[in-house]
């Protein structure tokens, strides 16, 4: 298992059973349906279930880590670590809706990815953050936290899987940070 994350205002912690309804419930909003495309439609509680048994699997062979963020015991979102490699990653993230514009998500980010710089941490030398173009809300995050450079690219993400089983692409925003740039920045919180 992967270690709860401890911050003034909230804990990041693994999700747990518990974060089903809380899940369901925020995967139904229009803006993460519009924007992250991984999750499947007309989200229901037992998708919530799978979600959570998926996370267990993926963090014990090290292919994604996924942190509730947990505020006061109340779910607010989740960040995650995903595509993990040797020394990279991605980074990505959603809040309720209900969370959102509390400053959160740019704290719970900062320390996901200090974590993930951290030799003491994970140890990573880069991470990357991806949006489909147009994402405003999360291109904000990101630069909030201290992604730079950010370039559009075209057919650079994907979008959901089609019946039949097409998966088209769109244009993406996308930026990375080394583990220097981090340092540079003053560790962005």
């Amino acid at each position: 298992m992967y270690p709860s994350l401890i911050a003034e205002r909230f804990t990041l912690r693994p999700l747990r059973d518990a974060d089903a309804a809380a899940i369901a419930a925020a995967c139904v909003d229009p803006e993460i349906v519009r924007w992250c495309k991984s999750i499947p439609l007309n989200y229901t509680l037992d998708n919530a279930r799978l979600f959570i048994d998926y996370t267990r699997v993926a963090a014990s062979n090290g292919s994604e880590l996924v942190w509730a963020i947990d505020y006061s015991g109340v779910f607010a979102g989740v960040v995650t670590l995903f595509e993990i490699e040797e020394d990279s990653a991605e980074v990505g993230f959603w809040m309720a809706p209900q969370m959102r514009g509390k400053g959160i998500l740019k704290e719970a980010l900062a320390v996901m990815m200090g974590f993930a710089f951290d030799p003491q941490g994970i140890g990573l030398n880069q991470l990357t953050w991806t949006a489909i173009e147009g994402n405003t809300a999360s291109e904000k995050a990101a630069l909030a936290v201290g992604f730079a450079d950010i370039r559009t690219v075209p057919e650079g993400t994907f979008d959901r899987r089609l019946p039949g089983g097409e998966q088209p692409r769109l244009t993406a925003r996308t930026a990375t940070m080394t583990r220097a740039q981090w340092a540079e920045k003053g560790f962005p919180v």
